[in-house]
C-alpha cells in the first residue's frame, strides 16, 4: 500500500527550505496589517453607535423625577438626554432652577424641549434664559436632531415651519429625529384630540416626516407612553416622567422614560418603568 511522505512545510522553521526548495517566510505583513485592522475597529467601533434617553412631563413632580434620575444613572454608557418639555407646572422660574439642578445630576448633555407649562406666563422666556433657543437643531454622530417649539397654538407659525422644511431637506445627515412636546397625533388613539392644534398642519407634518425619511419623532403632553409606526416612521410618546398619568395602566399610563439606541444600520428603542411595581 502506498504510504505517503508528505509533511507540511509548516514544520520547518521560518527562512528554512522546505522539501521542494522554496523558502517558508512568516507573514509578517499580513499579520501586521490584520492587526492593524483590529486596532481600527476597537477605535472606531464603539463611536459607531450610541444610546440617549427620552424623557418628558415631569411638571414639578420631584420624587418622580429623582427616581426617574436614580434609575436613568444605572443606564449604562448614555451619551445624552433628551427632554421633551413640561418640566415646571406653570413656568414659574424657581421651578425652572430647581429641575435644572436635579438633571444635572446626570451629568449628561441636556437638549430641552418647550412644553405648553413651560411657555405660559410668560415662562417661554425663562425658558430661553436657561436653555436658549425655543427651536434648534444639533448633530450627533452624523445623524440630524430637530427641536420644534409647538408649545402654545402661536408657537408654531409660518416661519418655523419653514425652517423646519429648511432643515429636513438639508443633505448629508444620516439617521433624522424630529422632537417636539405636542404629538402630531395620539399613537395611544385614546387622546386623539390631544394632540397640536390645527389638523392640516399636523398632515402635513406627517407627510413632510414621510417624505425626507425622518427615523423617530419623539414627543410628550400625552401623560404616559405611547409607540406607533407609520409609513416607515416611528412616533413615540414619553410623558411619564412625574405628570398627573391620562393613559390606563394598560394602555401605557405608568411613569416611564425611553432609551433609544442608534447603530449604523438600525435603531432600537426601549421603554423603561421608572417604578418596577408597575410591570
Amino acid at each position: 500500500m502506498f504510504k505517503s511522505e508528505w509533511k507540511p512545510a509548516t514544520c520547518l522553521p521560518a527562512g528554512r527550505l522546505n522539501c521542494r526548495g522554496f523558502q517558508v517566510r512568516k507573514p509578517r505583513r499580513l499579520v501586521s496589517g490584520f492587526l492593524t485592522f483590529l486596532l481600527f475597529l476597537s477605535l472606531v467601533a464603539p463611536s459607531l453607535a450610541y444610546s440617549f434617553a427620552v424623557f418628558g412631563d415631569n411638571q414639578g413632580n420631584y420624587p418622580v423625577l429623582k427616581a426617574m434620575i436614580a434609575k436613568i444613572k444605572q443606564e449604562k454608557g448614555l451619551d445624552f438626554i433628551v427632554s421633551v418639555g413640561d418640566v415646571v407646572p406653570y413656568g414659574e422660574e424657581a421651578h425652572y432652577i430647581k429641575y435644572k439642578k436635579l438633571i444635572g445630576e446626570l451629568s449628561l448633555p441636556l437638549y430641552q424641549t418647550i412644553g405648553n407649562h413651560d411657555a405660559v406666563g410668560g415662562g417661554w422666556k425663562i425658558f430661553e434664559k436657561y436653555f436658549g433657543p425655543r427651536y434648534y437643531t444639533f448633530d450627533y454622530q452624523g445623524d440630524r436632531f430637530i427641536v420644534l417649539d409647538n408649545s402654545l397654538s402661536q408657537s408654531f407659525d409660518s416661519v418655523q415651519f419653514s425652517w423646519l422644511k429648511e432643515q429636513l431637506a438639508k443633505p448629508g445627515a444620516g439617521h433624522k429625529f424630529v422632537i417636539m412636546h405636542k404629538p402630531v397625533f395620539d399613537p395611544s388613539e385614546l387622546y386623539k384630540d390631544h394632540i397640536m392644534s390645527s389638523r392640516a398642519v399636523t398632515e402635513e407634518l406627517i407627510r413632510l416626516f414621510t417624505k425626507y425619511k425622518v427615523d423617530y419623532v419623539l414627543a410628550g403632553h400625552i401623560h404616559g407612553y405611547a409607540r406607533s409606526e407609520r409609513n416607515g416612521v416611528t412616533y413615540i410618546v414619553s410623558a411619564g416622567a412625574g405628570g398627573p398619568l391620562y393613559l390606563p395602566p394598560q394602555f401605557g399610563g405608568f411613569f416611564n422614560y425611553v432609551i433609544i439606541t442608534v447603530d449604523p444600520n438600525r435603531i432600537s428603542d426601549r421603554v423603561v418603568h421608572i417604578y418596577d411595581q408597575e410591570q
